[in-house]
């Protein structure tokens, strides 16, 4: 099922922006760059990393609140047309797996308003709660499966000179919200 949903969102505005692309004279290398790139990390998740997801038995009522908040911030980065190419771009990878440094941080550049220090504070306490709720062995599966993801975003991000991450901070919370962001995959 969540595989549809996948699928149908990115034949949406894949679809959408084929059909605005005929109106665009020229689309730029970098945008399709991203497209392709896009593509290509959602096809190696849902090979690599899809049945991984559905072993993982972790359930927490803190992940679900953060998913609906992720979806309200995600919905703001959706492009009004789909001119912005770049931007329909990152909507539909943030869509299909989530990156909470991007999108309920918001560090996305195309989000007007910043989060205050005390917002960024209350998340990060958020992330932290949550990812000591993870029972340790869990966690250490967790941490292999998104060390193996990052590693291959990062071979598919180097033809293309991406930046993989939008700030930069301790390893501990990057790792705390690499499992975040894998375990929100999973929430429905």
């Amino acid at each position: 099922m969540k595989f549809l949903k996948s699928l149908l969102l990115c034949f949406l505005f894949f679809g959408l922006g084929n059909f605005q692309a005929q109106k665009i004279e020229k689309i730029s290398n970098e945008e399709q760059s991203r497209f392709v790139f896009v593509e290509n990390f959602q096809n190696l998740l849902l090979k690599n990393y899809a049945g991984k997801r559905n072993q993982i038995n972790f359930k927490n009522t803190k992940l679900t609140d953060l998913k609906i908040q992720y979806l309200k911030n995600s919905a703001l980065l959706a492009p009004e047309d789909n001119i912005n190419l770049k931007l329909l771009a990152d909507y539909t990878f943030f869509s299909f797996y989530p990156n909470i440094n991007a999108v309920i941080l918001k560090n996305h550049s195309s989000f007007k308003e910043r989060l205050s220090d005390e917002e960024k504070q209350k998340y990060n306490a958020i992330f932290l709660e949550i990812s000591k709720q993870i029972p340790n062995e869990i966690y250490l599966e967790l941490s292999k499966i998104t060390d193996e993801i990052n590693r291959d975003k990062f071979a598919l991000t180097v033809p293309y000179r991406f930046e993989i991450f939008q700030d930069l901070f301790d390893e501990n919370q990057r790792k705390r919200i690499d499992i975040i962001n894998f375990l929100l995959w999973n929430v429905e």
